[in-house]
Formats: structure tokens, C-alpha cells, sequence
């Protein structure tokens, strides 16, 4: 196999992890019940560690990760919460029968062993979801339509989609960066922002209403200096700050309120972490010049 059709075959793995971590999170949001929750969200961070090797195989083998996501994969239509554990079994299903195959094909004998490693963990997550759906009622989860507080959740929902968005940005930063303090930083702000996305979908469940998985469009760093980079970030977590203390301000439900303030805080604080990681390269960047020159 060629390193094109090796890398190709991994930037798909990488969109087929992200598809079901999308579907899952969905699910989280709406479901009411703990349990069923809770197993769905410990599948879900399984799927994240999936995608992360994935990506970082990519990377080691010298392509450039872009976290896209098979659309035709993610199936959130279903109704009730014995379809959309139905679907997750398909998903798996999906997994296994797809990362089975290219075993066959694969002769990188890293990317077979974690190939391999990848079944295993999705044939115990079909298992999981094959239980669930023995136990499971026949509830109707609320579609939102007439229920939800639609000014509320399209406020929330804008909110959302940004976190949204800020993760993958954040996460292509992780994998391509060179410099290991801003790898750590840029997975630090990635993990907050992911804590961040799951606080506003939570809400929007509540309401009544769905999470919009559509990334807002943040612009594209290709091309950037590291500087320049990070100076972008420091843009947006400014913008994004000043945008929850702006709707904390205008909301009238005191939960909400708390919420976006508490994002908002977090945010001012990722502002910070960005700015004073640019003085130091800044500093560093001088002092470089200077001995040259010297």
C-alpha cells in the first residue's frame, strides 16, 4: 500500500471516530435517563481516544490531519431512545466491518496492531449497546418543535456551534504544532472548550431543543505563523468572551445566567493563557535575533 492510500485510509478512520462521537454526544444531550447517559458518554470518550490515534498516526507518518466527518454515518433522526441505540449498533457495526477490512489491505505493522486494538474496543462498545437496547423503553424523546424556548436555544445554539468549531481548530493545532508548549496549550483549551460544548448541549436538551452540530465557519489558520496563529485565537476567545457576558446580561433565567457567566470567566482566563504564550515566544523570538546578531 502506498503512503497516499495509507494516509487516505487513516483520514477516513479519523472522519468515521468524529461521526460517532457526534452522534453520541447528541444523544447525551437529550437523554434524560442517567444511566443510559452516562454509558452512551464513556462510549463516546473511548471514540475521542480512537480519533486521536488516528490522527496522530497521520501525523507520524507525515500527513496533515484534517477532522472531517462522514456525513452519510451520522444518523440523527431517530425518535425514540430504542432507535437511537439501534443506530449506535449500526455505527459500530459500521466500524467494525470497515476497520476489519482494511486489515486485509494494511501491511504498516503499527497501524495493524492498532487496528486491531480499535476492533476490539468497538465489538465491546456493539456489546454495550446491545444490552442497552434489551433494557431499554420505548421512550419518545422530544423532538423540540413546540416545546423549546426558541429564542433561548438559538442563542445557546450559536454559542454551541462556535465551541464546536473552536475544538476542531484547537485540536488540529495540537496535532501539527512543533513546539510542545503550545501543544499543551492548545489541548488544554480543546478539552475546556469540549467541557464548554457539553454544559450549552445539556441546556438546549433541557429546553427542549436539539444541539446543532454545524461548525461555525472561524476562518482557516493554513498558512499562519505561529504568531499569527495564536494571535487569531487571542481575537476569538476575546470576541467569544464579550459575546457570553453580552447574553448572560439579556437572559432572564438565572441558570442560564450562571452558565454563560461561568463560560465567560473561562473564556477571559483562555485569553490570558493565549496572550502570555505570545509574550514568551515573543521574548524568545528576540532574544534569538539578538544572539544571531551578536
Amino acid at each position: 500500500m502506498k503512503k497516499t492510500e495509507l494516509l487516505a485510509l487513516l483520514l477516513h478512520n479519523v472522519a468515521l471516530e468524529h461521526s460517532a462521537i457526534v452522534q453520541y454526544l447528541y444523544q447525551v444531550f437529550l437523554i434524560r435517563d442517567p444511566g443510559i447517559r452516562e454509558e452512551i458518554e464513556k462510549i463516546a470518550r473511548e471514540e475521542m481516544r480512537h480519533l486521536k490515534w488516528f490522527a496522530q498516526k497521520v501525523v507520524q507518518i507525515g500527513g496533515e490531519v484534517e477532522i472531517k466527518r462522514v456525513e452519510e454515518a451520522i444518523d440523527l433522526s431517530r425518535e425514540t431512545l430504542k432507535g437511537m441505540i439501534e443506530a449506535d449498533i449500526s455505527a459500530e457495526e459500521l466500524a467494525i466491518k470497515t476497520y476489519t477490512q482494511q486489515l486485509e489491505t494494511v501491511r504498516d505493522d503499527s497501524v495493524r496492531r492498532l487496528l486491531e486494538r480499535v476492533i476490539g474496543d468497538e465489538e465491546s462498545h456493539k456489546g454495550e449497546f446491545e444490552e442497552l437496547l434489551r433494557n431499554a423503553e420505548e421512550e419518545k424523546i422530544n423532538r423540540g418543535s413546540d416545546s423549546a424556548d426558541q429564542k433561548t436555544t438559538s442563542v445557546l445554539n450559536e454559542l454551541f456551534r462556535e465551541e464546536y468549531a473552536i475544538i476542531l481548530k484547537y485540536l488540529k493545532a495540537f496535532f501539527h504544532s512543533k513546539n510542545w508548549e503550545h501543544r499543551d496549550l492548545m489541548l488544554d483549551l480543546a478539552v475546556e472548550s469540549m467541557v464548554h460544548m457539553g454544559d450549552l448541549g445539556e441546556k438546549i436538551g433541557e429546553l427542549g431543543g436539539r444541539p446543532d452540530f454545524t461548525p461555525a465557519d472561524l476562518g482557516d489558520a493554513e498558512g499562519l505563523t505561529l504568531p499569527d496563529q495564536i494571535m487569531e485565537n487571542i481575537l476569538y476567545e476575546q470576541t467569544s468572551g464579550e459575546k457570553y457576558l453580552r447574553e448572560g446580561e439579556i437572559t432572564e433565567r438565572e441558570d442560564i445566567k450562571r452558565l454563560l457567566s461561568k463560560i465567560h470567566h473561562q473564556e477571559r482566563y483562555h485569553h490570558t493563557r493565549l496572550r502570555e504564550f505570545l509574550e514568551r515566544i515573543h521574548r524568545f523570538t528576540v532574544g534569538d535575533l539578538r544572539k544571531r546578531r551578536d
